[in-house]
């Protein structure tokens, strides 16, 4: 199949590598948003007068025309085609004729590339903020049924102070709301139009009206800097990720400690049964699998994000094919982020607390902190009453130690 710059021949080894799963992502993930663009760069060479009115709705109908034919399952981005902006501009020119040849007037694959994913991922962000003031929420709701639970408090994964079920999972609510203006901010950054800056040096002979562009679009602002619209490819989804990764890393956290609450040895907390999955060797195994993906996960996310980063710490300006390789990184972090703030919007109102088991959990040890406090309130000055604290705890439990020792040696 004919390639947009005119090449004919490659060789297939070349052709396989080089195109990578570009076509997979686009025909998955970007199509739509490269319609959109397409259908608002239409308009606006419509109304500069590059196309006719009677071509603008030709365009505006045969990309539509493609949307309907993707959401059914029935429009495909072959490897041959190399990407969606190839895919469209063959499909429109097959059945359309000469106005296909005219869509591509005005920009590069390079701005659409950067249009359609900057589409992408504003969408994502704005999906991410969404999920995780959801999550936020019902976490709020549950932690306020439990706030009355105590529950033993951690540091260096040891016992350390009291706190409630209630006030723990709150400290996580309060992470996920967090979320919000970090996401907010990172969506103003990438809120503007790269469209028609074309292979980064803008068009030079054709009027461009950007500013409409943008509006059809949704975008506030344009990308005035047709050379920084290039810099930006990579850049942008790093922030995106960047602001991303604060929910995320949050999840792979909580579950960490819903892996040591839900164990046997503790048995704090527990979900359904939905949420668990089995042994094929142990019939009496419960596993919370999905704690354990998720605290993986949150590593992944990071290793997707820092793969961005790598790719593009020393690219110069100007557009370098690297730049293909953030794609996959970026599709697949996004996926990771929204997938697991779902999840958790399921389970967390399910969490339950064993009671029982918390209020025995519930040991001396945690008090001493306490009874520092209760000596510096009657005067003592704090290192004293530390030492003072720290010193009747252990002298308490050599005690009960030795009573122990001894009761074992008269039954022995």
């Amino acid at each position: 199949m004919a390639k947009l710059w005119g090449g004919g021949g490659l060789h297939p080894l070349v052709e396989a590598y080089t195109v990578g799963e570009d076509f997979r992502i686009d025909g998955e993930f970007m199509l739509p948003y490269d319609i959109k663009a397409s259908k608002a760069h239409a308009a606006m060479l419509a109304k500069i007068g590059v196309l006719t009115a009677q071509e603008g709705e030709t365009l505006e109908k045969a990309l539509s025309e493609i949307d309907e034919l993707w959401r059914a399952g029935k429009f495909k981005v072959e490897p041959s085609q190399e990407d969606g902006h190839t895919a469209i501009e063959q499909y429109i020119t097959e059945k359309y004729g000469e106005v296909g040849k005219k869509i591509h007037t005005g920009r590069s694959r390079n701005d659409q590339s950067l249009t359609m994913i900057r589409l992408y991922a504003l969408d994502q962000i704005r999906e991410v903020e969404k999920l995780a003031e959801q999550l936020a929420a019902v976490a709020e709701a549950r932690a306020k049924s439990l706030d009355s639970i105590p529950m033993p408090g951690y540091t260096h994964m040891q016992r350390a102070m009291p706190t409630t079920v209630g006030r723990w999972l709150s400290a996580f609510a309060s992470g996920w709301r967090d979320a919000g203006p970090m996401l907010q901010a990172a969506a103003k950054v990438l809120d503007q139009n790269p469209l028609g800056s074309a292979a980064g040096f803008g068009i030079n002979g054709l009027d461009l009206d950007r500013a409409f562009s943008a509006e059809k679009m949704g975008f506030s602002r344009v990308q005035e800097n047709p050379m920084y619209c290039g810099l930006s490819r990579g850049m942008f989804e790093n922030i995106a990720l960047q602001a991303m990764s604060f929910p995320t890393v949050l999840c792979s956290r909580f579950a960490t400690d819903m892996m040591m609450f839900t164990q046997q040895e503790a048995a704090f907390l527990k979900l359904p049964d939905e949420f668990t999955t089995g042994s094929s060797i142990m019939p009496q195994k419960k596993n919370y699998d999905l704690f354990e993906i998720m605290r993986a996960n949150g590593k992944v996310f990071g290793s997707m994000q820092v793969q961005i980063q790598e790719t593009i710490i020393g690219l110069g300006s100007g557009y370098h094919r690297d730049l293909q390789c953030t794609k996959k990184a970026f599709v697949e972090a996004c996926g990771l982020a929204t997938s697991t703030l779902r999840l958790l919007i399921e389970a967390v109102p399910k969490l339950e607390a064993r009671e029982a088991n918390l209020r025995g959990a519930m040991t001396e040890d945690l008090y001493v902190t306490d009874e520092v406090y209760k000596l510096v309130a009657a005067g003592q000055p704090f290192r004293e009453a530390y030492a003072s604290a720290k010193a009747d705890f252990f002298k308490r439990v050599a005690e009960k130690e030795a009573q122990g020792d001894a009761k074992r040696a008269k039954t022995g």
